[in-house]
């Protein structure tokens, strides 16, 4: 008798693997059309960073893509850009800086930029009488200078999308959904003594942390994507900005926006 109620058992738990094996297909599967979906939608911005990796990246591109001079920042903040591209400016000798933060062309200074954006910009603050970055940003004077300035805005979407919260609720539909069709087919939870297949209604819990940790490796929904491209930029930006000459001030911060997030002490 005993025999026999073994061998039953062994019966009923054969089609285990078979049950645990299609679930879990179906949840490789639907990973892998998320992983398609992402692919797809990114083409555009991948053949972008294919064409960028050839050359350094463009100090106001960078700047554009960074957000900000601190880690963490938004992407693809207008600000920064135009906070850079004044910088530029003050380092090439072709902009002034005051104690209140307005940015002029000194006298008799007739600019030597070549990027055709920084050129706008002296053409703008000698025709105006300088002005701050705020006023670079909203007065209708500098349009000129923010229309060439959005020319260098990488064509990269700003957060990596939607993809872990789907990825997380197919693990629980596929841990529920398996733990349910052993239970059906009275199938019991390998490694326990008991043979009751009533205990994958508290089993089930365990194959969904293995499947949930599995389902966290999609980046988050804000985060940013591209972190290649990201440290780039910041090292050009950097290198940019370290060609300061002894005698100019780091004085072009003082010319951003008040609006604009603190920076770290970094």
């Amino acid at each position: 008798m005993s025999d026999e109620g073994n061998g039953g058992g062994r019966l009923m738990s054969g089609p285990l693997p078979w049950i645990a094996g299609g679930w879990l297909l179906g949840f490789g599967a639907f990973n892998f059309v998320l992983y398609g979906a992402w692919w797809r939608r990114t083409r555009g911005e991948r053949r972008f960073l294919r064409g960028a990796r050839a050359a350094e990246p463009d100090p106001l591109q960078a700047a554009w893509w960074l957000g900000a001079s601190w880690e963490g920042a938004p992407p693809q903040r207008e600000g920064y850009a135009a906070e850079v591209a004044v910088r530029l400016l003050v380092e090439a000798g072709d902009a002034e800086i005051d104690a209140d933060g307005r940015i002029t062309v000194p006298l008799g200074r007739l600019g030597s930029q070549k990027d055709p954006v920084l050129a706008t910009l002296v053409t703008l603050l000698r025709r105006h009488k300088g002005a701050t970055v705020d006023e670079l940003l909203t007065n209708p004077h500098f349009q000129r200078f923010r229309d060439r300035l959005r020319t260098r805005r990488a064509p990269l979407r700003t957060a990596f999308g939607s993809y872990r919260v789907p990825a997380l609720t197919a693990s629980f539909v596929t841990a529920f959904g398996m733990a349910l069709h052993a239970m059906f087919t009275h199938c019991a939870v390998p490694g326990l003594p008991s043979r009751d297949p009533g205990l994958w209604t508290t089993a089930w819990i365990g194959v969904w942390a293995v499947l949930a940790a599995l389902a966290a490796l999609w980046p988050p929904e804000s985060s940013r994507p591209w972190p290649r491209f990201t440290r780039r930029c910041r090292a050009a930006v950097a290198r940019a900005l370290a060609d300061r000459s002894p005698g100019t001030p780091p004085r072009a911060s003082m010319a951003a926006p008040r609006s604009a997030a603190p920076r770290s002490p970094g």
